[in-house]
């Protein structure tokens, strides 16, 4: 592998999103699966490559977002060791990102999916000791791995992690997603180096903007340990509202909100084909309460 400059690159709060720009998530690739053994072709897409991170990277984005499944590449009859191999592939596509100057996020991603086979990061099961010492354990390894990779590179706590079925938050469970994020946070700072003042970002309950902001449970995790002079510490959140626009794949939902109904109006489309809920109106509400919650307390 060609050899990357991982340099002495630090970045404040104030310029963090100013620096990080537009992102491109590179999805159904390092996280895509078969049958609980990573492998990055089986979605469908190509093998990840410089090639393609060049033209994110001409395209004008600046941040790539790299999800990561482990799942059997973590071996629990030898202390969960992580599959060298493995991590040296993860390595190999961050290295993409920095040949290029761009910053690059990396999770955990599919292992905690109740749809995943293999999936072991579960809120809700009774292995909770079994499981914050595996997650602590492949945090400290991907944590060591990456040690002198300057502050481009951001470590993302987990993805999308709740009990699987679509209700309010569960006290119980969401304790135990509070408890991951800060052994995480304490894992990462322990391994010295950059790690001790690396960006980290923490997730909620389903990763969700409204369960995370909105009063359900949430605890953000403290970063005592952090070297830095300022907060390093970011919130990740998802919203993918209105979902029949954003991700619903069976309807034939393609217009949304104001610029949506016009169209409609011009008889250019059916109003069958706008989404019905979640218009400005409601995006704006999200966000303000977000800006209010973290924003404005200097949490990016």
């Amino acid at each position: 592998m060609e050899k990357v400059t991982l340099g002495k690159y630090t970045v404040s709060a104030a310029d963090l999103a100013k620096e990080m720009g537009a992102g491109w998530n590179y999805g159904n690739t390092l996280e895509a699966n078969m049958g609980g053994t990573p492998a990055e072709t089986v979605w469908g897409n190509p093998a990840a490559s410089q090639e393609m991170v060049d033209t994110v990277a001409e395209a004008g984005f600046r941040t790539v977002r790299i999800p990561v499944s482990f799942l059997s590449m973590i071996d629990d009859e030898c202390g969960y060791k992580i599959n060298e191999e493995w991590l040296d592939r993860i390595a190999e596509v961050v290295d993409y990102c920095y040949k290029r100057g761009m910053f690059a996020i990396i999770n955990i991603h599919g292992d905690g999916y109740h749809t995943i086979t293999g999936g072991w990061l579960l809120c809700d099961s009774s292995r909770q000791e079994y499981i914050k010492e595996k997650y602590a354990a492949v945090w400290r390894q991907i944590a060591e791995r990456f040690r002198e990779h300057d502050e481009h590179l951001i470590f993302e706590s987990m993805n999308e992690v709740f009990d699987g079925i679509y209700h309010t938050p569960v006290a119980e469970y969401y304790e135990n997603i509070n408890d991951y994020n800060q052994i995480f946070v304490d894992t990462v700072r322990s391994t010295g180096g950059n790690n001790t003042h690396r960006w980290l970002m923490a997730a909620g309950w389903n990763t969700d903007i409204n369960y995370t902001c909105g009063g359900y449970g949430f605890r953000f995790p403290s970063d005592r340990f952090n070297t830095a002079d300022e907060g390093r510490l970011i919130l990740s959140v998802h919203c993918y509202d209105p979902w029949d626009y954003c991700g619903e794949e069976e309807k034939t939902i393609f217009l949304w909100g104001e610029k949506g109904q016009e169209i409609v109006e011009l008889g250019s489309a059916d109003s069958q084909n706008k989404a019905d809920w979640g218009d400005e109106a409601h995006i704006r509400a999200q966000f303000a309460m977000l800006k209010e919650r973290y924003v404005d307390k200097g949490i990016p």
